[in-house]
């Protein structure tokens, strides 16, 4: 069933033919409405009428306005003046200038003009009512029009020709320096080689002395810092026990011969005013020397020289932390007037001195202080963790951008790059006293780096030591493995382990050789090539866009490729 498709005014001839061509069914119904754009002018109505042909389609034109009908006409489509027209199969015929008042041929005239000409310009009067008494005109009978006379001669064809002759002749030079100019020709040659190899190890030190020896390089060091902080703010409370004062005794005797006393645990010691007491910690024998002397080896039997006490204060107390030289009182002092042991003193005017050189020491009182909870300890080290990974990509960008291009040089174990991390203050344990701070973290990383092209030099080195006078490496054929690392260091020690093949061939004049081949048959190339060239294999020839009778005739415009096999 035919189909109907409603243009809009503002349609370009484009989205009409779009529609057109979205159409369902072949048979396309085109509403078009008074004033559109699209079908104005002759050649929007013959591009829809070629666009039709071409799709197969059978467009017909339904519209009441008189310059569509006859440019839809003119370019053979049906016409019809409405839809109802167009259900019912009603074709619209040719409209005639007016009823009788001209001729066949100049209405056929009138049509041919009203197919190039521009519609004429509406005015409000020609809408309005009929003036009263005015004579309305009949409707014009639909007639089909004549077709159209031939179109009269065209002077342009005599001045174009001067035109065609210069198109020939472009056409004519196009063509000669296409083949001459576009021809490109890659000729493969399969050349039997000797094929070498070589396993080095290469040594790298930042000492360039050494670098200029056989399978050495010099390396480099990178260094890199960063820095980052944290607050850490402890949340949590603890009461710390009192503790005692610890200190340690010094004992003389101005007896004539050495003394041997045993200090049992417990024993007291106390200050000058005998206000604070402190007990001995453990059970010792002291081997004092004589006169205030110290004690010499065998003095005292199988006992050691001793002269010192460990002593702590028995009440856990700040106050304990007295200062030196205030222990000297020894209530159990055998030598004194209340325990007087003529033996032991080894007569009258004999006596001992004690003192604490030193200040005691370790004595507080009980506080309430703020310590680390396990969730502060937790939140600061999850903190520190992600600064230094933070630390460690600024390390390793910085030495990114200072390599330059070479190579960093880490071993199996990691060595030859380094970052180390120092924390201050370092970070407590939980339940451990501390304050509020400011932690601050440094990274310091070094790397030892090389230059790859020094490596492929001294490779490329090693095998030219083995090809043959006469001979050269074959251009482009080196095969080189990746080194491996095996040993480095941050110092700039760098050991590698390389591997590398390669093919040697005669020395090769290849630009010289390009030139002979140009312009020359693709059949002789194996020919020249042989004379040139010792041990060849096989040639291949493939020119581009398409095979020729001749090569190239531009050197620059031959391409060979040489491949190797090893030499039986």
């Amino acid at each position: 069933m035919p189909t109907l498709v409603q243009a809009r005014t503002d349609d370009e001839i484009a989205d009409v033919i779009e529609k057109v061509r979205a159409a369902q069914d072949p048979e396309v119904g085109l509403v078009m409405p008074r004033g559109s754009r699209a079908l104005q002018t002759p050649l929007n109505a013959r591009l829809l009428s070629q666009f039709s042909k071409r799709e197969g389609r059978r467009t017909a034109i339904v519209s009441d306005e008189p310059r569509i009908q006859e440019l839809a006409r003119a370019n053979g489509f049906p016409v019809y003046a409405s839809v109802a027209a167009f259900e019912r199969g009603i074709e619209l015929g040719a409209l005639m200038a007016g009823a009788g008042a001209a001729s066949r041929t100049a209405g056929t005239r009138a049509y041919a003009g009203a197919a190039v000409q521009e519609p004429p310009a509406r005015t409000a009067t020609d809408f309005g009512p009929p003036a009263a008494g005015a004579a309305v005109a009949t409707r014009p009978e639909m007639r089909r029009p004549l077709p159209p006379g031939p179109p009269a001669p065209s002077r342009w064809r005599d001045r174009r020709r001067p035109l065609y002759f210069a198109a020939g002749a472009a056409a004519v030079i196009g063509l000669l320096l296409f083949f001459t100019l576009a021809p490109s020709a890659k000729i493969t040659v399969t050349v039997a080689g000797a094929q070498l190899s070589r396993n080095a190890t290469i040594q790298g030190s930042t000492d360039a002395s050494t670098a200029n020896q056989g399978d050495h390089i010099l390396t480099a060091v990178l260094t890199a810092q960063a820095a980052g902080s944290f607050q850490a703010t402890p949340s949590g409370t603890a009461t710390l026990p009192a503790t005692p004062a610890s200190a340690t005794l010094t004992f003389s005797w101005n007896g004539p011969a050495p003394q041997t006393v045993y200090m049992p645990q417990g024993q007291v010691f106390q200050t000058a005013d005998h206000a604070i007491s402190f007990v001995s910690t453990q059970t010792t024998t002291l081997c004092l020397g004589p006169n205030n002397q110290p004690a010499n080896q065998g003095d005292c039997g199988s006992v050691a020289p001793n002269n010192q006490l460990a002593v702590q204060d028995g009440t856990a107390e700040a106050k304990g932390n007295v200062p030196a030289n205030s222990i000297t009182a020894w209530p159990q002092d055998p030598c004194s007037q209340s325990n007087y042991d003529f033996g032991q003193c080894q007569g009258p005017g004999h006596d001992f001195h004690v003192t604490n050189t030193s200040a005691a020491s370790g004595g507080a009182d009980s506080k309430q202080v703020t310590v680390a909870s396990s969730s502060d300890v937790n939140s600061w080290n999850a903190q520190l963790t992600q600064i230094e990974q933070n630390l460690t990509n600024q390390v390793n960008s910085q030495m990114q951008s200072m390599a330059s291009g070479k190579t960093f040089a880490v071993d199996p174990g990691g060595g030859g790059k380094s970052i180390q991390f120092k924390v201050s203050p370092n970070l407590p344990n939980p339940g451990d006293q501390f304050a509020a701070s400011t932690v601050n973290v440094t990274a310091q990383a070094s790397a030892a780096v090389y230059n790859a092209v020094d490596v492929r030099n001294d490779i490329i080195a090693d095998l030219n030591s083995q090809v043959a006078q006469g001979d050269e490496l074959a251009p482009g054929k080196l095969n080189m493995q990746p080194c491996q690392v095996t040993q480095a260091a941050t110092d700039g020690t760098v050991i590698l382990s390389c591997s590398a093949t390669d093919f040697a061939q005669p020395i090769v004049n290849l630009g010289g050789l390009k030139s002979q081949l140009a312009g020359k048959n693709p059949g002789d190339a194996q020919k020249i090539i042989e004379s040139s060239i010792d041990k060849v294999q096989s040639v291949s020839v493939s020119e581009f866009p398409f095979r020729l009778f001749y090569l190239p005739f531009f050197s620059s415009r031959i391409e060979i490729d040489e491949n190797f096999i090893a030499a039986s």
